[in-house]
């Protein structure tokens, strides 16, 4: 089969597509015909040797995937060739064929294309975790969230699911064409992404009161200032760093005020403990489903690539001006 696979650490520009042995359908596992897989940041990343886990080499890179069902082990009993699903695997997803564990793959609606359905696991699930889950976010209907970065996939998801749940969502975007797509996407309102302001417009917003729950992907100097926009009792949740700065969240403010830190890996859930956490993932597509169903998510793809054409999805996904997903689509 066609992919691409990782030798020796390098740069996305660098990327080719070689011949590489089909993957071996595991008695657990499901072997999927691949119709869109996403590229990211955290990709980039690790393709280079710098990202938190560094994979033994050789290996193809990829941790979700989109496309028909064409073979099952013989521990599996959920699915059956010819079903659409979307999966989570830990390497394998750059490539026509993956193999991924039934536990973390999970069907798609025949209404949802594969690209779109890409998104519910790079973006979507980890925002529906962090904003609904009891021991997170746990966000109310009449209750206000701000989110940062809302304008990068996970903000986006984060903006859509938050409204959806009933909240009031303040939006902090760094230029004007990010705060009208955030505003698109079911923002109420939206604020300037400056960590020397973000406080005084959010405080103007909530006539003084603050809000009660913050979603970073951002990081930096920007949760520093976040932590300023809660409300007594309010809560943050870090959930990434593209800012490229990990903040240091001073403990006496979180005392004084009487915050909540929570942080979500999901991955935690998805590959690390996939089995013990699978009802509780699986629930978490089907809600995605039922959103999307109800024209309350609509997943943005920016760009599709070929196979062929994978450092150029990379350079799509590095250019910081560039809002919504980008895929590759190995199936010529």
């Amino acid at each position: 089969m066609r992919a691409i696979r990782i030798d020796t650490w390098t740069a996305p520009d660098r990327l080719q597509v070689v011949d590489a042995p089909a993957p071996v359908c595991g008695t657990d596992d499901v072997l999927i015909r691949v119709h869109a897989a996403p590229v990211s940041f955290a990709l980039s990343l690790l393709i280079q040797g710098k990202y938190q886990r560094r994979p033994d080499l050789p290996f193809v890179p990829g941790n979700t995937v989109a496309g028909e069902v064409v073979a099952c082990g013989s521990g599996v009993a959920r699915f059956r060739p010819g079903e659409r699903v979307v999966a989570s695997l830990e390497f394998g997803g750059l490539a026509e064929y993956a193999a991924a564990p039934a536990a973390c793959t999970y069907s798609i609606p025949d209404s949802l294309p594969f690209a779109e359905a890409t998104a519910f696991n790079t973006a979507y699930n980890s925002a529906l975790a962090a904003l609904t889950w009891p021991r997170l976010l746990a966000v109310a209907a009449g209750e206000t969230v701000l989110i940062l970065g809302a304008a990068g996939n996970v903000g986006t998801a984060a903006t859509e699911i938050a409204r959806a749940c009933g909240a009031t969502v303040i939006a902090a975007a760094s230029t004007p064409a990010k705060r009208d797509w955030a505003l698109r996407h079911g923002a109420h309102h939206v604020v300037a992404a400056g960590s020397d302001t973000l406080a005084e417009e959010v405080r103007a917003l909530t006539a003084g009161t603050g809000v009660d729950a913050v979603l970073d992907p951002v990081g930096g100097a920007l949760t520093r200032s976040a932590l300023s926009c809660l409300r007594p009792e309010g809560r943050l949740l870090p959930i990434g760093f593209a800012s490229g700065e990990i903040p240091q969240i001073p403990a006496n403010i979180v005392m004084v005020k009487n915050l909540t830190i929570c942080g979500l890996y999901m991955g935690f859930y998805k590959i690390d403990a996939r089995v013990r956490h699978e009802a509780a993932v699986r629930a978490l597509f089907d809600r995605l489903g039922r959103l999307h169903r109800d024209g309350a998510i609509r997943p943005d793809i920016a760009a599709r690539f070929p196979l062929d054409a994978a450092a150029a999805a990379f350079a799509a996904v590095l250019d910081r001006g560039r809002m919504g997903h980008v895929v590759v689509t190995p199936q010529r």
